[in-house]
């Protein structure tokens, strides 16, 4: 099952030519009214019309019907206009147009489907992955991008840098565009993020459309589709909206119990409420620990990604469905992101709702045995983002503790001990290179705070993807749809961040689909046990794999330290995921080379 991947080429004979060199030979290719190469690749779903000169292309999941995209295409005067239109059709997809002589190549509003390009003989080349686009040309890593993703987290706007040089990113909500007479790439921004101000009764009937239509999108076309339902309110809600679209045997769904959790009584109580759709409940031991299947030859990822800690526990759902014939399975990711909130929206809100932001906020200090000296020390910090990114220290290996407020600009990145010299080194340059200029997600820091964990998270997606389908059924997230985020991120913070509903936001959307027995859950499981017993049961296997260092090769970890640390899974260094985020950056380097 190859991965999907595309590349977009402008309308010209030096384009052609340098198209020619590469081995495309099991590739599929669209051509401009030319007859030159335009998009080349491997695609699940690709809908396309033209018109004379002119053309359309979707790649991807999409409510667009045939005669609706040829329809479009005969109003369009120029790229721009596709501005009036994309909001209107919902779905997952990359969006390529040709319209007199320009090009316009742009992914989706929040990252799930990206952009990129480069410059190759004079000829721009876009591509859906950073990786493609290197393996294409060449192209070497970029030392000082590796670096930064030794912090955890990455602090934005560093993770807006490709992990190759002279490759770029197009940032998600805007889109690239060419003409063929100049062949200067530009980004235009075509999406902003919604302004909060719906109030929740409004805003839940928005997010369950939205959500009820991204679920209906991948049901309809017949087969059998499986689901998540790990007992959490995310891939629950999804769960029952399949339900209410598929016949009971047309549906399964799957839970991997874990006897440190309560996930799987949850489970089994959402299960009972479906009479006829299969709940498969497998073992712990089949869903296994974290660190197995660390190292896939087949992994060709845009950046180092934590799955590869947890690959073998992530994917047993899937393993299990593709062995049921599932041609695809629903996930609820993306669900925290919308509806979990965060309390640094409090921060802003004390100036305009200070009695409401005063009881949010002792709520949150009861909940997470914060100080009050650091909460009213945190209030009282009213630096710009641009004076707190300045204060970012790249030598900093402090923990965070539960008991952290986090009610800044970003949480704290860090740096593990294991680092040497020379990668703080090149951390710092970064820092100080993105500084300038510098300018937030959003104006305040709750909505600056969501809007980065989607992008982390987001940009995270293609690797997922590519893991999902290498283990036999293809992921769909339907949470990070662009309308369904649109629809969460526009009620207001007040009504979908509080200590004292648990996702009230997706909760009030969700009644008269979900059952209020199962809505009544209040606790969420965290991997923890997982993560431990797998350092303790893979330690050996961990220790080894600093035997042949990629990353110490470069110069930028000291793997004696690491030796020692991972020999000692109980290690207070090991405390939180600077080794993920190693790890990941390892076997990124390893397959990139």
């Amino acid at each position: 099952m190859n991965a999907p991947e595309f590349v977009v080429l402008p309308d010209s004979a030096e384009a052609e030519r340098l198209f020619a060199q590469w081995d495309t030979t099991d590739w599929k290719t669209i051509r401009h009214p030319s007859g030159r190469p335009w998009i080349a690749g491997h695609w699940d779903d690709l809908r396309t019309a033209s018109a004379g000169q002119n053309a359309l292309t979707l790649i991807g999941l999409s409510d667009v019907t045939d005669r609706g995209l040829e329809s479009t295409l005969t109003r369009l005067r120029s790229v721009e206009h596709l501005d009036h239109v994309l909001p209107d059709w919902r779905g997952s997809f990359h969006t390529i147009a040709s319209i007199d002589g320009r090009l316009r190549i742009q992914g989706t509003a929040y990252g799930v489907r990206r952009i990129y390009y480069t410059t190759v003989d004079g000829v721009v080349v876009a591509a859906d992955r950073a990786a493609t686009l290197a393996r294409l040309t060449g192209a070497d890593v970029d030392p000082r991008a590796l670096a930064t993703r030794l912090m955890f987290p990455t602090p934005y706007p560093l993770t807006d840098s490709p992990m190759w040089t002279g490759v770029h990113a197009v940032r998600p909500g805007r889109y690239l565009t060419l003409a063929h007479r100049d062949p200067r790439p530009r980004q235009v921004r075509w999406h902003r993020p919604p302004e909060p101000v719906v109030p929740l009764a409004p805003g839940a009937r928005a997010v369950r459309t939205e959500l009820a239509a991204a679920v209906a999108l991948r049901t309809r076309g017949g087969g059998l589709v499986s689901a998540d339902l790990s007992g959490g309110f995310d891939s629950t809600s999804v769960a029952f909206l399949a339900a209410r679209d598929l016949r009971p045997d047309d549906l399964v769904l799957c839970t991997g119990a874990d006897h440190t959790t309560d996930d799987a009584l949850w489970a089994r109580r959402a299960a009972a409420h479906l009479p006829g759709v299969d709940h498969d409940l497998y073992p712990p031991e089949e869903w296994g620990l974290f660190y197995e299947g660390l190292v896939d030859e087949r992994d060709r990822f845009d950046n180092p990604c934590g799955i590869v800690t947890t690959r073998h526990r992530t994917t047993a759902s899937v393993r299990r469905m593709a062995a049921r014939g599932s041609r695809l399975h629903l996930t609820g990711i993306g669900g925290d992101h919308l509806f979990l909130g965060f309390p640094a929206h409090y921060h802003s809100l004390l100036l305009t709702r200070p009695w409401l932001s005063a009881q949010r906020l002792r709520g949150y200090r009861a909940l997470f045995s914060w100080p009050w000296r650091d909460v009213l020390s945190a209030l009282g910090d009213r630096r710009s983002f641009r004076r707190a990114f300045a204060g970012i220290d790249p030598r900093d290996t402090t923990a965070h503790e539960l008991s952290t407020v986090r009610l800044a600009w970003q949480y704290r990145p860090r740096t593990a001990a294991w680092l040497t010299d020379d990668c703080v080194d090149l951390i710092t340059e970064a820092l100080a290179a993105a500084a300038p200029d510098l300018e937030p997600l959003a104006p305040t820091r709750g909505r600056h705070l969501e809007l980065e964990a989607i992008d982390l998270t987001t940009r995270d997606m293609a690797a997922w993807h590519d893991v999902h389908r290498a283990a036999g059924v293809p992921i769909a997230l339907p949470y990070f749809d662009d309308h369904v985020v649109t629809s969460a991120l526009s009620v207001r913070p007040q009504d979908r961040t509080s200590p004292f509903a648990y996702k009230g936001l997706l909760t009030t959307a969700m009644r008269g689909v979900v059952p209020e027995d199962v809505l009544a859950r209040r606790t969420k499981a965290t991997g923890s046990a997982a993560s431990a017993g797998g350092l303790r049961r893979h330690r050996e296997a961990l220790t080894a794999l600093w035997d042949d260092s990629a990353l110490a090769r470069a110069g930028l970890v000291d793997t004696d330290r690491l030796r020692r640390i991972c020999a000692v899974p109980d290690s207070p260094e090991l405390a939180e995921a600077g080794l993920s985020a190693t790890l990941a950056a390892e076997l990124w380097l390893r397959g990139a080379r």
